[in-house]
């Protein structure tokens, strides 16, 4: 990608998690960009106490669910052959392990849970995760919520760590249906919104423009 003089250096893709008590263990850069992004969009059902009429036919309920999948190869091969103190130990553990922890409960929550549980706390609620973000370019930063994560670990160093993976991930992205106006995700998926209808509007005159350049021409 960058292997010629002058050629643009490509983004890496991201998704951070804003955890304050562990910012470092929530911060996962992809090593390698994922070749294909698949995205599907739906329509936002009415809600289920909404009573709805052949009026509300053409009545838009909020923002389109949207789920992202993507698959991410790890591999430790470069950082091997450069003699990477990290990558010798325990291969691509780490960048596994970064990947996982976005979806596990901070280990501080679950031991203040359980000192609650045995001090015979009745209630305990489970702890709230960070707001995870997807950032994919400048133009798609999106708060997202991860649904899965499948791991198929492809070879392994003599101490059996993972030094080649494929990650195949799936999130869902949340809108500002999905959260509170307090919540900072909330902001950051109306900003992403305002920018796609902004591309879809330049889109739109271009295609005018370009379609009656045509007749003109013709």
């Amino acid at each position: 990608m960058g292997s010629f003089p002058g050629s643009p250096r490509t983004l890496r893709g991201a998704i951070v998690a804003v955890d304050p008590a562990s910012p470092l263990s929530r911060v996962v850069v992809f090593q390698y960009n994922p070749d294909t992004v698949t995205r599907a969009l739906r329509p936002r059902e009415a809600p289920s106490d909404a009573q709805v009429g052949a009026a509300d036919a053409h009545r838009v309920w909020g923002a389109p669910v949207e789920t992202i999948s993507m698959n991410v190869e790890v591999d430790a091969s470069d950082q091997l052959e450069t003699g990477d103190p990290l990558a010798a130990t325990t291969g691509i553990a780490g960048h596994l392990a970064a990947l996982e922890m976005l979806l596990y409960p901070s280990s501080v929550h679950v031991i203040t849970n359980a000192a609650l549980l045995m001090a015979g706390t009745i209630e305990i609620l489970p702890p709230e995760g960070p707001l995870t973000v997807l950032v994919w370019g400048p133009a798609r930063v999106v708060p997202v919520r991860l649904e899965s994560l499948t791991v198929t670990e492809d070879a392994f160093d003599p101490a059996l760590n993972p030094i080649r993976a494929t990650v195949d991930l799936s999130a869902q992205v949340l809108s500002y249906n999905d959260l509170p106006v307090t919540d900072p995700g909330y902001a950051l998926f109306l900003v992403h919104q305002v920018l796609k209808e902004t591309m879809a509007t330049a889109a739109g005159v271009a295609g005018v423009v370009s379609a009656g350049a045509g007749l003109a021409g013709a």
